[in-house]
C-alpha cells in the first residue's frame, strides 16, 4: 500500500468538508471525516494511527487554537512520514509543489 496519489491534499480537503457537513456533534463530523474514501489511503498507511490523531485533533480544537492546540499531533505524524518516507514519497513532492506556489519557497529548477 503505498499513499502516493497527487491528490492527497484535496482528500484532506474533502475529507475535511464533510467532516463540517455533518453537522451534530464534533465527533460525528470525526466520524464522517475519517469514513470519508478520500482519505483510505492515509488511514491504512504506516502511520495510519498518527493521521487519525492529528485529523480528530484539528476536527475537535476550537477553531482559534488548531494550530497550538494539534502541534504534537502534526509532528508526530510529521515524524512518522520522515521515518516511512519512501511510503510518502508522492506527497512530499506535492506538499513542496505546493509551497513553492504560494510562495513559501523557490520554485524547483528540476
Amino acid at each position: 500500500m503505498t499513499t502516493s496519489s497527487p491528490e492527497v491534499g484535496e482528500a484532506l480537503a474533502e475529507a475535511l468538508k464533510k467532516g463540517e457537513e455533518a453537522g451534530g456533534s464534533k465527533e460525528d463530523a470525526v466520524k464522517a471525516a475519517l469514513e470519508c474514501p478520500c482519505v483510505q489511503g492515509l488511514k491504512e498507511s504506516s502511520c495510519g494511527e498518527g493521521f487519525r490523531n492529528a485529523l480528530t485533533c484539528f476536527i475537535t480544537a476550537p477553531e482559534e487554537e488548531r494550530g497550538s492546540a494539534c502541534a504534537e499531533q502534526f509532528v508526530e505524524l510529521h515524524q512518522c512520514m520522515v521515518k516511512h518516507a519512501a511510503e510518502f514519497e508522492e506527497f512530499t513532492k506535492e506538499l513542496v509543489e505546493n509551497e513553492a506556489k504560494e510562495g513559501y519557497l523557490p520554485a524547483s529548477t528540476d
